[in-house]
């Protein structure tokens, strides 16, 4: 009986225990099917979509990708026509819809769940739509838009009555815009490259050329019945990365080639500043100067174009890192910062001719003004009854002014002309007054200190013949220029102006002894190399640098660290000395030398220097350089070039060591003349820095300004006036006379000693020839691969212009950039990216003639010139003949590196008359080849050929 009771206890526990667990094992089963059917779009790029080999791929594709990798989850993908995809969760073909809109009619039938993705949805504009510019001038014209998608409820919310054709899918309606049918479409923010008329497509309807529509929530959808599995699925998601978003958009939104990537907004709409060319890829002359603020920081870029004010919304979404140029600088408060002003142009009042408009005072309409323009507030206090109207662009201005809705427009004096001068149109004048200066700014979002600190520092590190040829490349007039004007006047800051006004002398340290770069001249004066330096930037920055001598090195820098100076000329950057000092950029680098007895063998290579010993100043950088790479060498630390070359003389040394300048400068001196110069191939540069004390950085940068002012024709110009400087000798009569009675009585030997000295004066005659010949080599060539550097090329490219079209020839420019370079420096270093550079301007030369120019333009990218040509072909040839030997891997020390070429064929004068329309052509067909597939090349007309 007991027993029984026992068995009985233990059954009502069972069965309590089931009832209790039962509903909450059936509810887990709901919740967590094996394996999670999604269903995605087969064409809704780049958020979902099925890649050339039929794979899922897109945004939404990868976060839940991401989702169930962290869950431990089986998925499987069912890609259809958006047209079908709400069947299947209907039908219970599948258990969710990966991405869709949230619509208030999708939220009645369906259990939505958090945000995966912002999506911005646009009316794309067939390029011949000049004239449009708001969704209101689509009126007559007929839009694309796929069946059952957010985007009908969207443009009939945003402009009701306008005409919509509905598609099955993206393709098809593709497929009408090409055939004709529809003239704009609307889609997510980029076509899909997936699609076969991909390129076709984007030239009619390039990315700038649309309308922004709507933003999108895009989320996922279930079945109401399916509560558990969408409860599951919310906690899921609320486990995911902080930054999982952010990431997915940047990759799949952005058109970012990797990860490390800085995405730039472009202003489209703006040549010859920024705009796309007809093949939609970024050009103009804000491009080339990130470009080569990319090449000089090692930062990868890529350039997203947009109009203005889509750019800079952006910008603050953070989907892109960098404004390129923004006229307006972004006050206190918002969530914008400027890292660097770029550029300067001005603006003016333009308006039709035909309109009788003296003054602002005559307009009695509107006028038009950029939302982005930073003079909107000056332009409201001047002119308080003038009325103003914020417009986006430039077609929306001259819009406005043929529907008479506005007087005229302010716009940017560069772009008009610009504009003006492709239309060959002279319907528009400008007034003189008001005109306004509109600064361009580099934007970054508000606390992002760090690269905003790259960015002024990489720019800081351009020079100003690099700056000047970009200028130079994209703007014609004169009176447009900017960097140009630096030579005379550099543009301060309001704040450095005010700095320098409280600041108005300047006290530099120099040495008194140190000829030709500083020292005290027979009339007490201070000069030397220094001191021009210092009066040329004296003359562009209205700065007052005074000189303040010292005869030794050491109680110069302890008056520096002490701070009884503000500025030191020529100081070396020493980990020790930034305690109390900041340093300029490398404005000047100096080829260091070597200098010994005429009879010492030639020196190539530094390591012909073991055991021997050299002569240097004690505070030089380069005694450190020897000390590491050479400590086999023995140093004789010395005081000054004279003291060294006095060591030398008397046996004490075998070398001296000092900068090509100094050097050139005591060979000169008569009691020399048994000495020479060497110049080893692997001999380092000097840098010219100059220290400012460390607790004024605003000095360090009102210097840097003026410093990148520094062009070659300036160095130049200082270096000509040093080393032609004639050291005056003192005469004793006495040993004149004692020499002239010596010469009548031994006039033979005198015969002999002057038969003598000629020799060895046509020797020291040769050896400075040769040196000359060296330094002017250098200031031509490339000091790497030996090739004709820019300066060269400039000047060959001029002179055969000139001469072809005098007798009516033909020539051809080559611009080619190398496909494949990056990935060996990148892996290799950079010592085997420089043995491959040399590598490759072997093949360049063996494949052109002697009298064409093979140049290397800068990085990977090299030029070569063409004379003499017959046709066409001849360019053909050589490109293909350069292909062909690429294709070969070439041998390296390191490895065997297989590289191709991407080469733009600008011929003379189908694509210019003059050098830099020639250059700029040939640069821009080089960026088609290379989207055209690379390993190709490409002229201005016909189709791409290559191997």
């Amino acid at each position: 009986m007991k027993l029984w009771r026992v068995w009985m206890t233990w059954f009502v526990v069972g069965c309590t225990f089931l009832s209790a667990t039962c509903p909450a094992l059936a509810a887990g089963q709901q919740q967590a099917p094996v394996t999670l059917k999604i269903a995605i779009s087969n064409d809704t790029y780049p958020y979902m979509y099925l890649d050339k080999q039929d794979q899922p791929g897109g945004l939404v594709v990868d976060w839940w990708r991401t989702l169930a990798k962290a869950q431990h989850l089986d998925i499987e993908f069912q890609a259809v026509d958006w047209a079908n995809i709400m069947e299947l969760l209907d039908s219970g073909q599948v258990d969710i819809i990966g991405g869709m809109a949230v619509t208030a009619e999708r939220q009645q039938k369906y259990l939505m769940g958090g945000v995966v993705s912002d999506v911005h949805s646009n009316v794309f504009l067939h390029r011949d739509l000049v004239q449009v510019n708001t969704l209101e001038q689509l009126t007559p014209h007929i839009i694309g838009v796929v069946k059952n998608s957010g985007n009908i409820a969207a443009i009939n919310s945003k402009q009701p009555g306008l005409t919509l054709k509905t598609f099955e899918n993206t393709s098809a309606m593709f497929d009408a815009a090409l055939a004709g049918q529809i003239k704009a479409f609307v889609t997510m923010d980029r076509l899909t490259p997936r699609y076969p008329e991909f390129e076709r497509l984007n030239q009619l309807y390039p990315v700038f050329k649309k309308l922004p529509l709507h933003k999108l929530e895009l989320t996922y959808g279930l079945r109401k019945s399916d509560v558990q599995l969408a409860s599951k699925l919310a906690q899921w998601a609320t486990q995911l990365p902080a930054d999982l978003t952010d990431k997915l958009q940047r990759r799949w939104l952005s058109g970012a080639s990797t990860d490390d990537s800085l995405l730039l907004s472009l202003s489209v709409g703006n040549q010859p500043l920024m705009g796309v060319s007809p093949s939609g890829q970024p050009q103009g002359l804000l491009v080339d100067l990130w470009t080569l603020w990319s090449e000089k920081t090692a930062t990868p870029i890529a350039i997203v174009p947009d109009i203005s004010s889509a750019g800079i919304k952006s910008l603050s979404q953070g989907r892109v890192d960098i404004h390129m140029g923004y006229p307006l600088q972004p006050s206190s408060g918002t969530d914008l910062q400027s890292a660097y002003q770029v550029y300067n142009f001005s603006s003016s009042f333009y308006y039709p001719k035909n309109m009788p408009v003296a003054s602002l005072a005559d307009v009695k309409l509107p006028v038009g003004i950029f939302a982005s323009a930073g003079y909107y507030q000056q332009l409201r206090k001047d002119f308080p009854n003038l009325e103003l109207q914020r417009v986006n662009t430039l077609d929306e201005m001259l819009f406005a002014v043929e529907r008479r809705q506005i007087a005229g427009f302010f716009g940017s004096d560069l772009v008009m002309q610009h504009r003006l001068l492709l239309t060959q149109s002279d319907t528009y004048k400008a007034l003189d007054y008001p005109r306004f200066n509109s600064p361009l700014y580099a934007l970054v979002r508000e606390g992002n200190t760090m690269l905003a600190n790259k960015i002024a520092q990489g720019f800081a590190a351009l020079t100003q013949d690099q700056l000047e040829t970009i200028e130079k490349r994209w703007i014609n007039q004169s009176d447009f220029a900017y960097f140009a004007k630096f030579r005379q006047q550099v543009p301060l800051t309001t704040a450095e102006k005010d700095w320098l006004s409280q600041h108005p002398q300047l006290k530099v340290g120099v040495l008194a002894d140190w000829a030709p770069m500083e020292f005290i001249d027979e009339d007490g004066q201070f000069s030397g190399v220094t001191q021009d330096v210092l009066h040329k930037l004296n003359q562009r920055l209205g700065t007052n640098f005074v000189a303040v001598p010292f005869q030794q090195w050491d109680d110069l820098e302890q008056a520096f660290s002490a701070g009884q100076l503000d500025v030191v000329a020529n100081m070396s950057d020493l980990p020790e000395r930034r305690q109390y000092a900041a340093f300029s950029f490398n404005f000047w680098p100096l080829q260091w030398t070597l200098i010994s007895h005429n009879s010492t063998a030639e020196i190539s290579q530094l390591q012909q220097l073991q055991g021997k010993k050299i002569a240097v100043m004690k505070e030089y950088q380069i005694v450190k350089y020897f000390e590491v790479n050479f400590p086999t060498i023995a140093l004789l630390h010395v005081e000054s070039l004279d003291e060294g070359i006095k060591a030398l003389q008397r046996g004490e040394a075998d070398f001296v060591v000092d900068t090509v300048v100094s050097s050139g400068r005591a060979l000169r001196q008569t009691e020399n003349r048994n000495l020479r110069m060497h110049l080893p191939t692997d001999m380092p540069t000097y840098p010219s820095l100059f220290a400012v004390r460390k607790d004024w950085p605003e000095l360090l940068r009102i210097m840097d300004k003026g410093l990148k002012t520094l062009t070659e024709a300036d160095r130049s110009e200082i270096l000509d006036r040093w080393f032609t400087v004639e050291i005056r000798q003192g005469v004793d009569e006495g040993k004149v006379a004692d020499l002239i009675l010596q010469i009548v009585g031994i006039g033979v030997f005198l015969l002999a000693l002057v038969f003598f000295w000629n020799m060895s004066l046509r020797r020291e005659i040769g050896l400075r020839r040769d040196m000359e010949q060296k330094m002017r080599f250098m200031a031509t060539h490339d000091d790497l691969t030996k090739l004709a550097n820019r300066n060269l090329l400039e000047e060959r490219l001029t002179q055969a212009l000139h001469q072809h079209a005098r007798h009516h020839e033909k020539l051809a420019l080559l611009f080619l950039d190398l496909d494949g370079f990056k990935e060996v420096n990148d892996r290799f270093g950079h010592h085997v990216g420089d043995e491959l550079l040399i590598k490759v301007a072997d093949v360049l030369n063996h494949c052109v003639r002697k009298s064409d120019t093979v140049a290397r333009f800068g990085g990977d990218e090299f030029v070569i010139l063409l004379t003499a040509m017959l046709d066409r072909d001849d360019a053909a040839i050589v490109a293909e003949k350069i292909l062909l030997h690429l294709s070969t891997p070439l041998q390296l020390s390191a490895c065997s590196a297989q590289v191709g070429a991407s080469i733009g064929i600008a011929l003379y004068p189908d694509n210019g008359i003059d050098s830099q329309q020639m250059m700029k052509a040939a640069d821009s067909l080089m960026y088609q080849a290379k989207q055209q597939g690379k390993g190709c090349y490409r002229f201005s007309q016909g189709a791409t050929t290559g191997l």
